[in-house]
């Protein structure tokens, strides 16, 4: 892997106490990590903001789908959605987002050919001209190939599932990745889509590569709002030749947003692309079970292709639920879940032992609690926990105990 150093902590921060009294912050809200990474594709340096959500509060996940965001701007709102839909709300999974910095060359990296064409379809030839570093687009899709996507998964607990979201040429771009390399993303967010590129060559272009190749399924969420007459006419071509693509591998959808602009729209789009990925994030309230909660995550991955795991809180969460209504076993059938998914965890080998307890097995809990406290020697609850269940059974020498091998069982 290529260099790279750490540039800072924080993306945003929210500063606490009195911008009038305080002379120094007594803490940051911390979005993100910023790094420097050196691109031997772009003889450039960039910066790649990354939302890590084991870091900043999130419900974590044993791996972690990734957002790739062509935005930076865009970044502290889309880290701040997704932590909230998927701590607060739990309408998604935790994801790792990564902004990539255009460094002022968007138009260069974003367009997929070079056009002196503008949005109003005329040329524009000057020699200082906006659009004449254009025409990168696709070396900086081997810049987020070969250097990007490495340096995350190298860094970072990822899922097989990748994201790419972009607007304007951003989305151009998305759409882009979608026909030209779709093996790189699962799944795309195009935000108001400059599809007028290249005077409607480009469009012409991406009809032959619809629906897209390879046998991995696609999804893809389009949106726009009301523009000029020419923006909008190139958005309806390309639907049209979507709903001709539409297939069991490839699923789409198109969102009008008429209240909203070119800049506006964006916030609308990032959250309604994300629920058409995870529309059903949370496995339904009414007649919840461990084998329902199975059978609704087994959706999730059936539809995404890949393995989609239940967050840690959330299946937590679940636990408790079962306690409450005097389902003990349903409970533990909860934390071995946990213990499958995060088999290295104090906490929720824990967690475990206390659901043993309220059973009544004793030789489950003090094996759950001996495998927590080999994993966080240092922990004092945990070792008065288990010291006291020692205590008992030495009191009561003659009190079976069953035996377990808690790391090794199946939940």
């Amino acid at each position: 892997m290529r260099a790279f150093c750490l540039f800072g902590a924080a993306l945003f921060c929210l500063l606490v106490g009195s911008p009038v009294l305080a002379e120094e912050p007594s803490s940051q809200y911390v979005v993100a990590d910023v790094f420097v990474i050196h691109s031997s594709v772009l003889h450039e340096d960039r910066k790649l903001f990354i939302y890590n959500p084991d870091s900043v509060g999130g419900n974590i996940l044993p791996a972690y789908p990734v957002l790739y965001l062509l935005e930076e701007n865009d970044m502290s709102m889309v880290a701040g959605m997704v932590k909230y839909m998927s701590a607060y709300n739990e309408q998604l999974p935790a994801m790792l987002v990564v902004g990539i910095e255009g460094n002022g060359q968007r138009i260069r990296d974003l367009t997929p050919t070079h056009s002196l064409y503008d949005n109003r379809g005329k040329r524009d030839a000057d020699p200082n001209s906006w659009l004449q570093p254009s025409g990168g687009g696709d070396k900086f899709l081997r810049f987020l190939r070969e250097e990007v996507m490495p340096f995350v998964e190298k860094n970072y607990q990822t899922a097989p599932f990748k994201i790419l979201a972009g607007h304007s040429v951003g989305g151009l771009s998305a759409i882009e990745a979608l026909t030209a390399r779709p093996d790189m993303f699962n799944a795309y967010l195009a935000v108001s889509p400059s599809l007028w590129w290249d005077n409607g060559a480009y469009l012409r272009a991406i009809a032959k590569r619809l629906p897209p190749s390879g046998a991995a399924k696609k999804f893809l969420f389009v949106a726009d709002s009301p523009e000029s007459e020419r923006f909008s006419s190139y958005v309806k071509r390309f639907l049209h030749g979507l709903g001709a693509a539409k297939g069991p591998s490839f699923e789409w959808s198109h969102v009008f947003y008429p209240n909203e602009t070119h800049g506006s729209i964006a916030a609308k789009t990032y959250y309604d692309g994300l629920r058409f990925l995870y529309p059903r994030w949370n496995a339904p309230e009414e007649n919840r079970s461990p084998s329902s909660i199975r059978r609704h995550y087994a959706a999730i991955s059936n539809r995404l292709g890949y393995a989609v795991q239940p967050p840690l809180g959330l299946v937590n969460d679940w636990a408790d639920e079962f306690l409450r209504r005097g389902k003990v076993e349903d409970a533990i059938a909860m934390a071995r879940l946990n213990l499958r998914n995060f088999p290295d965890n104090a906490w929720v080998y824990g967690s475990l032992g206390d659901l043993y307890l309220r059973k009544g097995d004793s030789g489950e809990a003090v094996a759950a609690y001996r495998r927590a406290v080999d994993l966080a020697p240092t922990d004092d609850q945990l070792k008065a926990k288990l010291a006291a269940i020692m205590k008992q059974e030495s009191a009561h020498p003659n009190t079976a105990t069953k035996q377990s091998q808690v790391n090794e069982r199946q939940p």
